[in-house]
């Protein structure tokens, strides 16, 4: 019972409402007040009035190796006389960036001076003014940019990642990247100091196949790089094992000695890319003693030493890895 008379209530309070908004009196008072604004609105832009239009900059021709040191204003306000309509239409329109041009010949350290008169000329070329709008004041009236000459250096880069490779995969060949060095510009200190640029650090997981992808430089205060990327190249293959017999040389040995070794071969294993297995040279592998060596050592067994000058070769091993040796005298 209490709902039904809640919802009466309501109903009776809607109606009252409907009867007022929609009487006659009231829409005509609403009718003339729409009319007296609209009036009103376009009194208004028949008259004479100023406003103020803010024009954002954007300034372009200035090369690598030069730094802004002052801070140039990124805007221009500019306050103008005409009539409301034409006015509007000013105020409505969305401006995209006026270009101030900086290209002209640098110097170790200086200054440009845009003035007053060439401000007001890009304007007009850039607004199209009508003919009756007057520019009452623009502010900033001129535009000083101040700078100074970068030191410069052409630097190599350093990849920094952590690579892990899926079970039974080899980098195919040597990380690339490209390019391999960067031209940097900054405070000659700072450029200076510099041995290498690195990268962002990288991380990259099971790799089972080539991977090709795009990494940043990772960046310095106060320094500026001719590109902010580089490709790298990361070539990653299937591999498997190679056995092969090498003999043992010897180094330093006076030329009325001889060194005489017990085996004198070593059997040696390691790893290649699939893609690589008939290719290694030989003379990639070196095992050898040295005499300089012996001279020191009272044992009558020698720790051989290991060369390999191949990219693809890996996790290389030798058996034995000792031996027992005579010096002879030739």
């Amino acid at each position: 019972m209490a709902e039904n008379s809640d919802r009466k209530l309501f109903r009776f309070y809607i109606q009252k409402l409907k009867s007022f908004f929609f009487s006659k009196d009231i829409l005509s008072f609403l009718l003339f007040l729409a009319l007296s604004a609209t009036f009103w609105f376009v009194n208004a832009l028949g008259k004479e009035r100023d406003t103020t239009i803010t024009i954002p900059l954007r300034y372009i021709g200035v090369p690598q190796n030069i730094a802004i040191t002052n801070n140039p204003p990124t805007e221009i306000k500019l306050n103008v006389k005409d009539q409301g309509v034409k006015l509007f239409a000013y105020t409505q329109e969305s401006f995209t960036p006026l270009t101030i041009d900086l290209s002209r010949t640098f110097y170790q350290k200086g200054e440009i001076l845009i003035t007053s008169d060439q401000i007001n000329g890009r304007i007009k070329r850039y607004m199209h003014l009508q003919p009756s709008t007057i520019i009452l004041e623009v502010q900033p009236d001129s535009i000083l940019v101040q700078y100074e000459k970068l030191a410069m250096k052409t630097i190599p880069i350093e990849f920094v990642a952590k690579l892990e490779l899926a079970h039974q995969y080899i980098l195919s060949n040597k990380i690339q990247l490209e390019p391999s060095s960067v031209t940097v510009f900054g405070p000659k200190n700072i450029i200076d100091s510099l041995k290498t640029i690195k990268t962002e650090f990288k991380e990259l997981k099971s790799l089972n196949d080539t991977n090709i992808f795009n990494c940043k430089l990772k960046p310095i205060n106060s320094v500026k790089y001719s590109t902010d990327e580089i490709k790298v190249s990361v070539f990653v293959e299937l591999f498997t094992e190679k056995k092969i017999t090498l003999a043992i040389t010897n180094i330093n040995c006076p030329e009325n000695l001889s060194i005489r070794t017990f085996p004198a071969f070593v059997n040696a294993t390691y790893s290649v890319g699939l893609s690589h297995f008939n290719s290694i040279d030989p003379k990639a592998i070196q095992v050898y003693i040295d005499y300089n060596d012996l001279k020191k050592s009272k044992e009558s067994k020698q720790k051989l030493k290991i060369i390999n000058t191949s990219a693809n070769i890996s996790n290389l091993r030798i058996t034995p890895q000792e031996v027992e040796f005579i010096l002879e005298e030739k």
